[in-house]
């Protein structure tokens, strides 16, 4: 199959385009729906390797009043500026090595490969909402809040400096009551991972606008902090789940070498140079109290998969059910370089599987019902 034509650079358009609906659109339907990807491949001469570090490109559909505009324009994210104007990334993507930035001196560049503290913040992962504000995101600590309709760019959001996190899921949750919760890791001072927790400010809650924006972020704390079983790398992590009363981070074996991603920029390596796949280690299911933070002491733990998304996670009769999307190795990664994508037809990874994993809260096994299901 030949899939290249799905992979090449887009162009923005920043002015509402009117759309042809067919049918008929009810007069009640009002609302935005705002997408995002990778939209820029090529700079000029260069081409960036993975899927993953295609240049953000966020679009909407408008609907009101039975009619539907579109419109796109690419996040002005400092590694999408920069890139811009020297025509090669200066930050460190997935699959990509950083270049040099011309704009600095000799020794501000040689400080910055030292000092592996400029993240991308190429947020072409995600877009949610916190607070009636809408955050794009990636797997760094670095967010941007977007303005829903024009699409335009406006604060970035450090989450090292609200949160104390070097990187962090690009799939927050929100729940009913307003409150965020994201999964988050530090890496300059030790290995560990935090559960980041973002109640809304009080002026939100009581209706009224915050002297200062954004404020999605502003009371981040740390709910919880969490080992690490390794002591010079640590988990990938993607997503993580979620359900009334718990969080479960699953600690796969697809390991973050500490060590290389401290000299990313003096090796010149990429972040999929970084990561080392030991399937010979388990998966270990880590349980948190989303309200006290506590850290069950039970270790549940399965051969090794790996994950990108929860499908679900949810209690029932004393069981946490977490429900994932998983893959037997990480072909799915290597998969996505435009190598494979552009100049080959296509040949698939080893397709995902769906599975459940049934954890007990309590002391008791009995048996849990297991649906059965299949399709043609």
């Amino acid at each position: 199959m030949d899939l290249k034509h799905f992979f090449r650079s887009s162009e923005e358009d920043p002015d509402p385009i009117v759309t042809t609906v067919k049918g008929q659109i009810p007069d009640w339907l009002k609302g935005v729906l705002v997408r995002i990807g990778p939209g820029k491949f090529d700079l000029d001469d260069f081409t960036v390797n993975h899927w993953f570090d295609g240049y953000a490109l966020l679009y909407n559909f408008v609907i009101a009043d039975g009619k539907v505009t579109y419109r796109s324009k690419f996040l002005r994210s400092d590694a999408y500026e920069k890139a811009m104007q020297v025509g090669r990334p200066v930050f460190t993507e997935f699959g990509t090595k950083a270049y040099p930035d011309p704009s600095k001196n000799i020794f501000s560049r040689l400080f910055s490969k030292l000092v592996p503290t400029d993240l991308t913040d190429n947020d072409v992962i995600n877009v949610y909402q916190m607070c009636n504000e809408l955050y794009c995101s990636t797997e760094s600590c670095h967010v941007r809040r977007v303005d829903p309709i024009t699409l335009e760019t406006l604060e970035k959001v450090d989450m090292n400096k609200t949160a104390g996190i070097n990187m962090a899921s690009a799939h927050p949750h929100l729940t009913p009551d307003g409150t965020t919760y994201n999964i988050g890791s530090s890496f300059m001072t030790g290995l560990k991972y935090h559960v980041i927790k973002m109640p809304p400010p009080q002026e939100y809650l009581e209706g009224r606008n915050p002297e200062e924006g954004p404020f999605g972020y502003r009371d981040a704390s740390i709910l919880a902090n969490l080992s690490c079983r390794w002591t010079t790398t640590f988990s990938y992590y993607h997503s993580f789940g979620l359900s009334q009363n718990y969080i479960v981070f699953i600690e796969q074996p697809l390991l973050i070498n500490s060590l290389k991603l401290a000299t990313i920029k003096l090796k010149g390596r990429s972040y999929r140079d970084c990561l080392e796949w030991r399937p010979e280690e388990k998966c270990k299911f880590v349980v948190i109290n989303k309200m006290t933070g506590a850290v069950s002491k039970v270790a549940y733990v399965s051969d090794a998969f790996f994950i990108f998304h929860h499908i679900n996670t949810y209690e029932e009769d004393g069981y946490l059910v977490s429900d994932v999307i998983t893959y037997r190795n990480i072909e799915v990664i290597d998969m996505y370089f435009l190598s494979n994508l552009r100049d080959r037809p296509y040949v698939g990874a080893e397709p995902p599987r769906a599975q459940r994993f049934v954890l007990p809260l309590g002391n008791k096994l009995v048996r849990f019902p297991m649906p059965h299901a299949h399709c043609n």
